[in-house]
Parts: C-alpha cells; structure tokens; sequence
C-alpha cells in the first residue's frame, strides 16, 4: 500500500511542478509562483489542518497494481482515478489523461532514500531548442531529417546515479631503453642503455558517476558528463513534482566495475606519462588498490527526448543542469561518398601542383601522393562521422581525480649493449 503524493497550489488547488529554470514551483493553472520553502510549508499545513479536524472522511489508501506474481504494474491517479502504468522502480511520474502530477514518496524509503540531488536548472523549452541545435554543423546529416524532423517526446527525468569515491594506489614497472646512435666509415653504432623503471602514484578519486538505472543506455548517461557538483541539496521529494523519476534497480556492487574499470585506466594513463625520456618503453608489471571507498546514491537531472526518421526512434539526452546534448545521428551515405571525395581530391591536386613545380611528375611520387590523399580523406570522413555519435561509454575518470601523489619515481640503470651494423659496400 503506497501514498501517491501531490504539492497541491495553495492559491487555486492545483498541482505545483517544480520549475529548472526559476527555482521555484509553479502553478501552471493560476501561473502563481512559490519557493520551495513556501511550497512546502503550505503542503504542511494543509495535512496538519485535515489532521486536526474531526469531520474529515478517511481516503483509502492509494494501493499499488499488481500482477499475480506480486510484480507492481501501475497505481491509480489521484486526481481522475485513471491506472498510471509504473513498476517497482517508479517514483514519480504523469498521468496521460489529466497530467497531473504523481509522486510516490515511499519509493524513496530506507535504503532507496537518495544522499543528494541536482535539481532541474534547464526547462523544456530549453531543451527543444539544443536539440535543433545539436544538428548544426552536422555535414553528414541528411537533409530530410533536418527539414522535416519534428520532436516526438520531451521528458524530463531524475535519473539514480552511484557516485564512487576512493584513493587508488598504483604500483607500475616497465623495461625502458634509451638508444644512441653513430656511425663511421664502415660501421653503424646503436647502443641501448637498459633501465628498470618504478613507479608508486597515489590517485584520490571523487564521485565517479555510474547511472544505476537498466533503462537509461549507458553510453547516453555517460555522455552528459561532468555535473557541476556545487549545486548539489540535500534530497527532497518535492524537486520530482513536474518529472519522471525511477529508483536505482542496478546494485552498488553491480555498478563497481563499471568505476573500477575508469580509475585503472585513468591510473595506468598518468603513471605512463610519468615515464618519459626514453626511446623505448615497455609494461613489466601493474598492481592497483583501492582503499578509503564511499558510495553516495544521487538522483542527477536528465532531458530525455526522441524523434523519429525513416520509421526508427532516435533518442537524445540533456544535462539538465549544464545542457550538454549527446546522442547518435543518422548519417546520409551520399554526403558521406561526398565528403570522402572531396578530402581526397582537394589534397590530391595541391600534390600534384607541388610535384610538377618540382618537376617530380613520375609514375612513384605520384602513387605515394593518392595513396596518402586518400588517406586524408578517409581520416576526414571518419572524423565528420564521429561528430554524429556523440553517446560514448566514459572509460577514464580523470574529471574526478582531484590529487595525485607519486611515492617512488626512479630509474635504475641495468646494462649497456652496443650492436654494430657494417655498412653496405660500394661497387
């Protein structure tokens, strides 16, 4: 049995939804604006009047849907009384008849209740207006898509995010050489001083995000990256009043290596930019551990919105809170043969111009100027085709590392080897 909950206008009685772009709830019937202070203060004192009074008719409890198998399947609005489609995740979401507003506030119980959360700085409009943007400076974009393309579904959505922290400490040696060449008359000389190399850095990593929801596609979640921490508050129900949100249904420990996987990467990357002056490096060993953990449970702010082209769903995600947009484009093959034409060609000709200034117009240096051109091409073409897919899975954490310290960082001479090659005799 489960309360569905809703700030209710203290002007006129109608939902309140929270507002990203004002900070405030708002009143879409009456437009009467309130602060969340104001807000909630009303919404207490309207259940301490109904408490006090002895004339009021006990509501029955609001009771969840259930399947057969006891799964949740919905609840009933509690303003027309319609069935609102949910599962055991959902906390706060909008009936399709009436639109009003729901939140299931005991969703949030116990182990569920959230640490922290962003609430919503970027309304709808602003939304819709950087996904239009989003397709600027697209070349590869069809242009029906852009032409006719029209905003199927904008939904705003609190999304469960584990945000991991903790000191990491990476051990690391490597075989590194230092190569010195010379030559005299009949030789060539390369000697290779040989060193074992260590080093010892200690990394503190804080709040690596990993989205701790089944639904949202990783790669999406991962792209909307970094939020500003800085606004974090502490969690309140009443932020979700106007928005989707779910529940975590993927564990902490389900979600570790995900952020194991970011902070070895991020440790193996800084520790191997530490090796330098050497003409040849090599891994000899790697050992990582991790001490000092903290998991906090976060509800991050997301615009969800998709569109349709050509009979498929494409799907886009917003920071609320910064407005970076991420999300994959579809690309039009004839731009694509377009482009790939013309970085090959227009490098091709300035070869071709430079060879016969150099009077160097033979079959050789020919051969090797395509070939290369059409490798500028291809690297240009695929370049522009990045640009469309910018939902990457995140696989370094250094946004989060905020100190690093190296205990040992030296280079212990081994030995010498010096290899001599005769040089080739004239005729």
């Amino acid at each position: 049995m489960a309360d569905v909950l809703n700030f209710k206008c203290p002007s006129c009685g109608a939902p309140l939804i929270f507002k990203g772009g004002t900070q405030k709830m708002t009143c879409e019937y009456c437009m009467t604006e309130f602060t969340m202070e104001q807000a909630q203060a009303a919404q207490a004192a309207e259940e301490a009047d109904a408490a006090s009074s002895d004339m009021v008719w006990t509501q029955p409890e609001q009771e969840l849907i259930q399947d057969e198998n006891g799964q949740v399947t919905g609840f009933h609005c509690p303003s027309c009384g319609a069935e609102i489609v949910a599962d055991e995740t959902t906390a706060a979401t909008e009936c399709p008849y009436c639109g009003n507003q729901a939140i299931v506030p005991q969703a949030f119980e116990g182990t569920y209740k959230p640490d922290c959360m962003i609430p919503f700085k970027l309304d709808k409009e602003k939304a819709s207006g950087a996904l239009e943007k989003f397709y600027e400076g697209k070349k590869l974009l069809p242009d029906a898509f852009k032409e006719n393309n029209r905003i199927k579904n904008v939904q705003g959505v609190y999304v469960p995010f584990w945000l991991m922290s903790c000191k990491a400490e990476g051990a690391m040696t490597f075989n590194g050489v230092r190569a010195k060449t010379w030559s005299d008359a009949n030789n060539t000389y390369i000697k290779k001083d040989h060193y074992l190399i260590n080093r010892v850095g200690v990394m503190d990593f804080s709040r690596i995000p990993v989205d701790a929801s089944k639904q949202m596609d990783d790669a999406l979640m991962d792209g909307l990256e970094p939020y500003n921490y800085g606004d974090f508050v502490p969690y309140d129900k009443a932020y979700f009043s106007g928005y989707l949100a779910d529940r975590y249904d993927v564990s902490a420990e389900e979600a570790q290596p995900r952020a194991n996987t970011r902070i070895e990467n991020t440790v193996v990357n800084k520790i191997r930019s530490s090796v330098t002056g050497f003409t040849e490096v090599s891994e000899r060993s790697k050992r990582i551990n991790t001490s000092d953990d903290k998991t906090e449970y976060a509800m991050l702010p997301v615009w969800m919105l998709s569109t349709k082209y050509e009979d498929k769903v494409y799907t886009f995600a917003m920071n609320g809170q910064t407005g970076k947009m991420v999300g994959t484009l579809p690309v039009d093959s004839g731009k694509y043969w377009k482009y790939f034409a013309l970085g090959t060609l227009i490098p091709l000709i300035i070869c071709l111009v430079v060879l016969y200034l150099l009077q160097k117009m033979t079959t050789m240096p020919i051969v090797i100027a395509a070939v290369v051109c059409l490798l500028i091409g291809f690297i240009y073409v695929s370049a522009l085709k990045s640009a469309m897919n910018t939902a990457v899975i995140q696989t370094q954490a250094d946004k989060y590392l905020e100190d690093l310290d190296f205990k040992v960082r030296n280079d212990v001479f081994m030995y010498s080897h010096t290899d001599v090659r005769p040089k080739p005799k004239r005729e």
